[in-house]
């Protein structure tokens, strides 16, 4: 009840330092990103809004003339930048940035998973920066990924490499971080060394929604370049981690009523880890997403439903599962409006009274 079927074995190689699940399944998991009960999140909040516009403005600030976004998603970042472009290209096996895009006249979408081969015949500007987020943690060949998307560069052209910050979810005991949808986790030293084996220079960082997420800005050259200290893990992070994970079902063994605070993959990966009798308890999850409300969380009968009020009625303790926005939606929907137990898990398991 509320398990997946996938396995997850964390290794790090003792040479560069990446870390990647060992038992990654790359078939269940291509079949689960085109099935059309996959959700791709979409920007519903002030706080992404805010994160598109300064990104943008960065972005901006570097001046290139042609650029191109691997797998988009919703095209936020596309429509903050295109018009500062000359031309822009996106990539992605989805018609969704087709279709969202219509209308732009300087924008070409290449309906494709990526291939840099595929692409050097169908573009025709020379791209000077290439923008990818919260991609790179999905893909199990990550140098040759890599590797194809610097052949596309010239010398003095940008790369921009958004990713889950490893260091500091690992720093905050975030175990259901840890998810078979990523097969590696990144540290800042492993991705700037992995860059700089394929001639790019790291530039400058962004860091967002307290350091949770990093933003890494490369640029091609022909320089020889230093490289970065790595971070290197062992048993105590494993440990550190299991005890988390127990002390949090230790918290929620009181309670005949729980209800999650979120209900995208964060929550779906937290109830793979809460055992069956905690997860029996679980009355709802509960999620700003109009599309998922109705849905129910992985192979379960937790129901999610949308952010009014009186769906926390008769509820015992609410657990917030939703790291990037969870201080904005405790202050805003939970700290006046609800009366019970809430635990926090941003930061390291932390409970309040209400």
């Amino acid at each position: 009840y509320a398990k997946g079927d996938l396995k997850l074995e964390l290794k790090q190689c003792l040479k560069c330092g990446y870390i990647y699940n060992a038992l990654f399944d790359r078939a269940k998991m291509h079949e689960a990103y085109f099935k059309n009960t996959y959700i791709t999140p979409v920007n519903i909040s002030h706080t992404m809004s805010s994160h598109i516009l300064n990104l943008s403005e960065k972005i901006k600030s570097y001046g290139q003339k042609v650029g191109l976004e691997i797998a988009p998603g919703s095209c936020d970042l596309v429509r903050a930048l295109v018009s500062n472009f000359t031309h822009f290209y996106t990539i992605d096996p989805s018609h969704t940035p087709a279709k969202l895009l219509s209308s732009v006249s300087n924008l070409t979408h290449i309906h494709a998973l990526f291939d840099a081969k595929l692409l050097k015949g169908v573009l025709k500007h020379k791209i000077d920066f290439v923008i990818f987020r919260h991609l790179l943690e999905h893909i199990d060949t990550p140098r040759e990924f890599l590797a194809s998307v610097v052949s596309l560069l010239e010398k003095d052209a940008m790369l921009y490499i958004e990713v889950p910050n490893a260091e500091e979810i690992f720093d905050n005991k975030r175990f259901y971080e840890l998810r078979h949808e990523h097969c590696g986790y990144w540290t800042r030293g492993v991705l700037i060394n992995a860059l700089s084996m394929l001639g790019c220079e790291f530039v400058e960082e962004l860091y967002y929604y307290d350091r949770q997420w990093m933003g890494l800005f490369f640029k091609k050259t022909d320089k020889k370049l230093k490289k970065e200290q790595i971070l290197f893990y062992d048993s105590n992070l494993k440990e550190a981690l299991n005890l988390e994970f127990a002390r949090l079902e230790e918290l929620l063994k009181p309670f005949k009523s729980i209800a999650i605070y979120g209900a995208g993959g964060h929550a779906n990966s937290l109830i793979s880890y809460l055992s069956e009798k905690t997860c029996l308890k679980i009355k709802c999850a509960i999620d700003k997403d109009e599309r998922r409300v109705g849905s129910y969380l992985q192979n379960s009968n937790i129901i999610i439903k949308n952010n009014e009020p009186q769906n926390l009625q008769g509820i015992e303790c609410v657990l917030m599962c939703m790291p990037c926005y969870e201080s904005i939606v405790f202050e805003k929907e939970l700290k006046n409006h609800f009366k019970g137990k809430v635990i926090l898990s941003a930061k390291g398991i932390q409970y309040l009274s209400l």
